[in-house]
Order: C-alpha cells, then structure tokens, then sequence
C-alpha cells in the first residue's frame, strides 16, 4: 500500500490509515532505510527490546548522507541522547529533575494558570494556544529554571525550528541554516545560565543539574547545555499540543465534557484518555543496534525504526472501542504507549500530565461560558511527528 505521511488527509485524521497498517502492513517501509511499526505488541516488544537504541546520530546520517555534528542544532539532539542512552547519566538527570522545587509542580502550575488567565480574562475571546497553552508550559519550565519569562519568549521560532530536526526527512538549507541560528542562540544563552549558577548555586532544576552526582559521576556543561534546550523544545511545544488536544476532543464529544464537570474527579482519567486519544508526541524513533528478523521482516543494522505511539494507543486488540473519546474507560491489562516504555520512557511524563490537568480544572472553573466555534474546522500542525492545532480560537 502507498503511503504519504505528509498529505493533508494524513494529517487532519490519521487513525484509519494506521488501522490499515495494522492490518495489512504492521512493519511499513519507509523511505531512507527506515520501518513505520503500528501495531500494539509489536511498539511495546520493540520499545523494550536491546537490539535497539536511541542513536539518533545514525539516521541523521541516513538522512543527510554525512556526520550532521557539524550542525549544532543536530549536534545539541546528538549529545542530549546520548546522555539519555547512558543509565547513569539518565540517573542523574532524573535525581535533578526530582529534587527541590520540582517536587511542587502542581502548585507551580496552578500559580502560573491563574497569572496567565488574569491578563486576558476580560477580553471576552482569544486564540487560547498562543495566549495560554504555549506561555504555560514555558512559565512553568523558566520558574523551574529561575530565569525570566521575558528572557525565553523569543526563543519559540526556534525552537519550533528545532523540534523538526526529529522529521524523517531532511530540512532544506534555508531551514537548517534558521534551525542551526536558533540552536547557537539558545546554546549561548544556556551557557551564560549555567556560569551564572556556578557562581552562586540556587534550588532551581540547573543548580540541581549543576551538582547532581550519582557514584563520583557528573553532568559536563554540554550535556547540562543539551538537557535544557531540551526541555525547552520539546517540553513546551508537547504540552501545549497536549492541553489543546484535550480541549478538542472535550468540545467534540459535549457529552464527556458534561460528565467531567459533574464529576470533576473524573479529571486524570479524563487527560489520560486524552491523551491516548490523541497523543501530541504519536511517533518515537529507535535506532536497530544489529541485524534481526522481526515478524518474518529482515530488519538491518543502522535502519530506523519508528515506532506509532498513536496507532498502537488504537488497537482494538487492546482497547475496547478504540475510536471512542470515552473519560471513564474501563482500565485495560495493558496502559497506553503515550509516554514510550522502558530505559527512555518520557522524562517530562508527569510534569506534562500535571500541566494539562491543572491548566483544564482552571480553564473550566474560571471560564464556565468557555466556547470553540468551528470545532471541526480547526487546522492541524503540517507533521506527523508532533500532533498539535495551529489555533484555537475560544471565546467566553
């Protein structure tokens, strides 16, 4: 079968195609080397398997045909992965992320919901991804870093930018030329950061990846460097995709939208079925580390493999009435994929989780009247690798 990941159709509704694979070609292949696994036992077999790893910089060079190191937007992806793949370095990043403040998320978000919403509440409408969704997560994030918001808001081009760089196609030299521009920015900002604490340690997430040390082991400032970018792009951009996902499918479907108001209880069921539903990260990608047959299929060292979080999150062979938005579905044997599994489950889960819960229970208590005109004519982000709305105009 024939497959454009790109088309417009893809894009705006892409489960019926991933239904398709499911049945007639679990193990698609893609262009460059590379295989598209869809379904459910196959992603959690291979998300656990040893034969493969996060070596991004190996489909990197599939892509481009050269060591893209040399590129500091590939080369910052590079080194943060490759700390992730180290257990004891992804141990220390973990120790960090859970010390202090951090350990307070949910009070730090609903702080930062509240500002947000005191600025615009009397307006009566607005587009509430740029105004509330996207400066969210990254309040949250500059909070947990100690800096100033005003300071990070001009990075969000490029870290859009950047975020591409987890295509499965290679950008073009005007987009590399703005990804790699942006990458230096934020690398130089980040490193004037992290001289600055150095200089006088705090109780934020950099001073605590700064000392973080597990067995006589440390972070290198590149890798604290990379670890920060990160977050930065895919922290924000993930969650703020997640919370309007969610408010989506909450307008799409009133009548789940009614029964969690009247069971408010109902609301962490209702942001995981959400995000099952639709996950704003639904592809994650794994490197095979040698040669093996998977399902009658010869996988070869070096190929990529992408694995569809999303399909595998609608498989009737795990769910029950897959295609339905449902709050209170029964709990199954298997949990959804949205997170990943194994050695490289998300870092940022919870945070992302606690983010959009919080941000939903707000916008419902101190926006009653709240309102998406034109629900199924909202536009999708043009890739497959993040799934996210351009806009949401809402009014109230």
């Amino acid at each position: 079968m024939q497959l454009d990941l790109q088309s417009p159709e893809f894009i705006a509704n892409p489960y019926p195609t991933y239904a398709r694979l499911r049945e007639q070609a679990p193990i698609y292949p893609l262009e460059s080397g590379a295989w598209l696994i869809t379904r459910y036992h196959d992603v959690e077999y291979l998300l656990k398997s040893p034969l493969l790893d996060k070596d991004v910089s190996s489909i990197y060079v599939q892509l481009y045909g050269r060591d893209m190191n040399d590129e500091p937007a590939y080369r910052i992806h590079n080194n943060f992965w490759a700390s992730m793949s180290s257990l004891g370095r992804r141990k220390l990043v973990v120790k960090a992320l859970n010390a202090g403040r951090v350990s307070e998320v949910r009070a730090l978000v609903q702080k930062s919901a509240d500002q947000l919403i005191d600025k615009w509440i009397e307006l009566g409408q607005a587009d509430l991804m740029n105004v509330f969704a996207y400066p969210l997560p990254v309040q949250v994030i500059c909070n947990m870093l100690n800096i100033e918001l005003e300071q990070s808001l001009d990075f969000f081009a490029e870290t859009k930018l950047m975020s591409r760089a987890a295509e499965p196609h290679p950008l073009n030299a005007a987009e590399l030329n703005e990804a790699n521009t942006g990458a230096l920015r934020l690398e130089m900002f980040f490193r004037e950061i992290c001289r600055q604490r150095g200089e006088q340690l705090g109780e934020d997430l950099v001073s605590q990846l700064l000392i973080a040390e597990e067995g006589g082991e440390r972070l290198t400032e590149d890798e604290i460097i990379s670890n920060l970018i990160v977050l930065f792009v895919a922290g924000y951009g993930t969650t703020a995709n997640a919370l309007c996902n969610t408010l989506r499918l909450l307008f799409l479907y009133p009548e789940q939208r009614e029964l969690l108001i009247a069971k408010p209880e109902l609301l962490s069921n209702a942001v995981d079925e959400a995000l099952r539903f639709n996950s704003s990260a639904p592809i994650t990608f794994r490197t095979a580390m040698e040669s093996f047959e998977f399902n009658g299929v010869q996988i070869g060292a070096g190929d990529g493999i992408f694995l569809a979080l999303d399909s595998a999150n609608h498989d009737q062979e795990i769910f029950v009435e897959p295609d339905r938005f449902w709050i209170e579905r029964p709990l199954t044997v298997k949990k959804p994929l949205t997170f990943g599994l194994g050695s490289h489950y998300c870092l940022g889960a919870k945070l992302g989780t606690v983010e959009v819960e919080v941000a939903v229970e707000t916008l419902f208590r101190r926006l009653p009247n709240l309102i998406i005109d034109n629900i199924d004519q909202l536009k999708w982000q043009p890739t497959w690798i993040f799934r996210g709305l351009e806009s949401l105009p809402v009014r109230w």
